[in-house]
């Protein structure tokens, strides 16, 4: 399973309401405009397809970015997993040099 980043940025609220339930029926939101897809390439194809049907090309931005394998993930504030939900890279926090 690969992970994949998709966010978009969509200036119709009408679209905007397509894009997110479509994301929210596969992903992990993790922000108000960014999902985290956890499948395979044929999913994200399959994703990206209905996402395709319902953003405009001229008017709005749609982004994916595949996450590597074993990255660590590094936050600050609210915990943008849900409790029992654990990112498969987690590492060490970054720890500061004073």
């Amino acid at each position: 399973m690969a992970q994949y980043i998709i966010c978009y940025d969509i200036s119709c609220a009408k679209r905007l309401r397509k894009a997110a339930k479509i994301l929210q029926g596969v992903a992990i939101r993790l922000q108000k405009s960014v999902y985290l897809l956890v499948g395979s390439q044929s999913d994200l194809n399959k994703c990206w397809r209905a996402l395709a049907a319902c953003v405009s090309d001229s008017h709005d931005l749609l982004t994916c970015y595949c996450v590597p394998a074993h990255s660590p993930l590094q936050s600050l504030g609210a915990n943008v997993l849900h409790d029992g939900l654990l990112w498969s890279g987690l590492s060490e926090p970054i720890k500061d040099d004073d």
